[in-house]
This record gives C-alpha cells, structure tokens and sequence, in this order.
C-alpha cells in the first residue's frame, strides 16, 4: 500500500462532506498545533487527497 486513499475513499469522503458541513473538533493529538477539543469549523475544500478543511 502507497499510504494513499483511493479515489473511492476519497469520493466517499466528499460526499460525507461537502462545501459547508459544520464540523467539530474531537481530539487531536499535534503538540505543535494544539488546537482544543470542541472548536467547531466549516468545510471550505476537500482535496484530491481525501483531506478536508
């Protein structure tokens, strides 16, 4: 395996969440971009890649 998302899981997850879903943080786990558990956010872009923010 490449460590790369097929475009099936990668369409699946576009469509799990499109442009303007409201999402919310669970937990993270980066001590170099400490974010707290709870902030809310808004889909803005799904990439080719799987990754939304």
């Amino acid at each position: 395996m490449n460590g790369f998302k097929s475009r099936k899981e990668v369409e699946s997850i576009k469509a799990q969440y499109p442009v303007g879903t409201r999402i919310e943080l669970i937990g993270m786990d980066d001590p170099y971009a400490p974010i707290e558990s709870g902030t809310q956010g808004t889909v803005e872009i799904v990439d080719d890649a799987g990754t939304y923010g």
